[in-house]
């Protein structure tokens, strides 16, 4: 009689256990935004999260948890239980090279990849004045030990797009670290550095002349510019936004969460609300998304080794 109440016992915690993950969600969901509010990743994070609200049909709380490049957040995501009760939205920094750069307490295996929402390709710019019209003149400059990169700090997407060129195009150039943004400006504008990758306002912003986009796909904004593999070159660099939660998270969650995700990107004021702050949607759904966010971890990561960065 013991023996069948123990399997009784046991049958019962198993249906009450699959009932309650049936019923996922059925309370709060936190979104942690590895940076401050207002800032490049929140906009579409919050964006995101308020049609998630709707379809899941559970109050969203997005928080925001800065500092380090995203990873003071992205360790804390790392360590939630993985439920499906706190989730994240992070850029392809935080969880691709800062993972190396710092050593961080977790990597790729930390994740379960959701889908990716938005995605900004960088495009190869030059100065409005400058004399390299082409790739081919770029390849050129650079083996006269002519062509200096500016970008934001090392490890920065900007700072993997120059390694990514370098290796691609079979030249070394000489990379000019700054602060981002202004500071690349006056680099560039000021004569002290020939090139820079920068995203589509790189024209209204800062008068600049793109000699190609770094992906596959031609833009919108800017039909005219070829694309890196247009020129024989399969050179695909761009930030992207990503929705993770932890690695173990019950397949029935993840599931949910993905069918979320791909009806939050379709609906008509998540891409008016990103059209209106300039951001690009890139969906990918979770079974594409693995594989691409464990590549570029790897692949960022070998960028790295290969310029000294890390060990």
């Amino acid at each position: 009689m013991k023996y069948i109440a123990t399997l009784l016992g046991a049958a019962a915690l198993a249906l009450s256990t699959g009932a309650a993950l049936a019923d996922y969600p059925d309370r709060t969901i936190n979104i942690l935004v590895p940076f401050g509010a207002g800032g490049g990743t929140d906009v579409p994070a919050r964006f995101f999260a308020a049609e998630l609200e709707e379809i899941l049909g559970q109050n969203i709380v997005v928080s925001n948890v800065e500092g380090a490049g995203g990873t003071i957040g992205a360790t804390q995501l790392s360590r939630a239980p993985a439920d499906g009760y706190n989730l994240g939205f992070a850029p392809v920094g935080t969880m691709t090279t800062q993972p190396h750069l710092k050593k961080t307490s977790y990597n790729a295996e930390s994740w379960a990849p959701i889908c990716m929402v938005s995605q900004g390709p960088y495009y190869l710019v030059v100065a409005k004045d400058s004399p390299i019209k082409t790739i081919e003149d770029y390849v050129a400059a650079a083996n006269d030990g002519k062509l200096r990169f500016a970008g934001a700090g090392p490890g920065s997407i900007a700072h993997v797009a120059q390694l990514t060129l370098d290796k691609k195009l079979g030249v070394t150039t000489q990379y000019i670290p700054t602060k981002g943004g202004g500071d690349i400006a006056t680099e560039i504008n000021g004569g002290r550095a020939e090139a820079t990758s920068w995203f589509a306002d790189f024209g209204t912003r800062f008068g600049w002349r793109a000699l190609a986009i770094l992906s596959d796909q031609r833009s919108e904004e800017h039909p005219d510019v070829p694309t890196m593999a247009e020129l024989g070159h399969d050179i695909q660099v761009s930030v992207w936004f990503g929705f993770f939660t932890q690695a173990g998270t019950p397949d029935n969650v993840i599931k949910t969460l993905s069918e979320a995700c791909a009806e939050a990107v379709s609906k008509d004021r998540f891409k008016e609300n990103m059209a209106g702050a300039n951001r690009l949607i890139r969906y990918m759904d979770t079974a594409t998304f693995g594989p691409f966010f464990n590549e570029a971890f790897e692949l960022n990561g070998q960028l790295l080794k290969d310029a000294g960065l890390i060990k």
